[in-house]
């Protein structure tokens, strides 16, 4: 059995063919020109550094340094870690004195482009009694602050921190006033 299929049946079949091709082709070119690539992350955007420099005189003698690496999670939303250097000395007729290691974990959220709350847990390691022994301290900050723009990538920043676990030999007493510069790439 032949089957003879017109000259007229034979275009119609073509060109109905070609067309859902051509239409499947051009879907497929559809796609590919929407199709946008995902936005590059850009670390030089959301790495910043600063730190804390601090000092007290007098009968309890107290610095600070303390540099520090945070991320930008999103724009109101940030973390990081510091570490910690402390010198203090304790003069009520005794001598104290130490040389405290320690670092430190931190949260910070903008509510508005220049106040913000902050929680920070921070573990220092250092003599901070009479036994002559290096020991753990930890410490648990909450308290806000506000962040000054100095230019587009350098703020200035102070924070009233309370310290809420208040250990016996804490080198710490409530409110905390910690001022710092941060510095983005």
């Amino acid at each position: 059995m032949n089957v003879i299929i017109s000259n007229t049946k034979l275009k119609i079949f073509i060109v109905f063919f070609a067309l859902i091709i051509s239409s499947l082709n051009g879907t497929s070119q559809s796609f590919e020109s929407y199709d946008t690539p995902a936005p590059k992350f850009d670390w030089k955007e959301r790495v910043f550094f600063g730190g804390n420099l601090g000092a007290q005189f007098g009968t309890y003698t107290f610095i600070n340094v303390a540099p520090l690496v945070g991320f930008k999670v999103t724009d109101r939303f940030s973390i990081g870690t510091q570490l910690q250097y402390q010198y203090f000395r304790y003069n009520i007729g005794r001598v104290i004195q130490s040389h405290v290691f320690g670092y430190s974990g931190f949260a910070r959220y903008s509510f508005t482009n220049n106040l913000f709350g902050y929680a920070e847990y921070q573990v220092l390691n250092g003599y901070f009694d009479y036994s002559g022994k290096r020991t753990n301290i930890p410490h648990f900050f909450i308290g806000g602050g506000y962040q000054y723009p100095i230019s587009d990538n350098v703020s200035f920043n102070i924070m009233a921190l309370y310290e809420v676990i208040q250990r016996t030999y804490s080198p710490y007493v409530n409110p905390i006033i910690r001022a710092g510069v941060n510095v983005g790439l």
